[in-house]
């Protein structure tokens, strides 16, 4: 059974994680073209950086072949001149209890075809032309949130 309550906490737990995150909220429950998308949002390139940058100290943490080092280095660099803002979709599952499964279970074919359309809605828009897009999925379940980048 829907539970309103338990949808708009998941919505604004997943929001404010994003926040965290470094995302830009741009809409909360944007409706196009048949398609209701839960969250819209732009992660700007400083984020994108900061998680390059953390990934790259925990593979340098663990290597210790200097040849690999000098690779993750500028490789890292190679990413980091590639970046741009990105325009992020994120679909939010909240579920009260296990019951029923988990959020994440709940998105099927039909969600995504729906998301993309909206995507696509979207990127017609001057603001969002010629942007990246990407699939999230927030899963939120008893209360903890699993967020799933690049879900789809």
């Amino acid at each position: 059974m829907f539970n309103e309550n338990t949808w708009k906490e998941g919505e604004l737990k997943t929001q404010q994680y994003m926040k965290m995150q470094g995302y830009k909220i741009i809409y909360t429950n944007f409706s196009c073209r048949g398609a209701e998308l839960d969250i819209v949002a732009i992660l700007p390139i400083k984020p994108q950086i900061k998680k390059l940058k953390l990934e790259l100290k925990e593979k340098l943490k663990q290597e210790i072949n200097s040849n690999l080092k000098k690779l993750y280095k500028q490789n890292y660099k190679n990413l980091k001149k590639d970046l741009n803002e990105i325009l992020v979709i994120t679909e939010v599952k909240a579920r009260a209890s296990e019951k029923f499964g988990e959020g994440v279970e709940a998105i099927d074919s039909i969600k995504m075809y729906h998301m993309n359309n909206g995507a696509d809605y979207l990127l017609q828009k001057s603001e969002f032309k010629g942007m990246q897009v990407r699939f999230d999925v927030a899963s939120v379940d008893s209360g903890k949130l699993t967020y799933i980048e690049n879900a789809f």
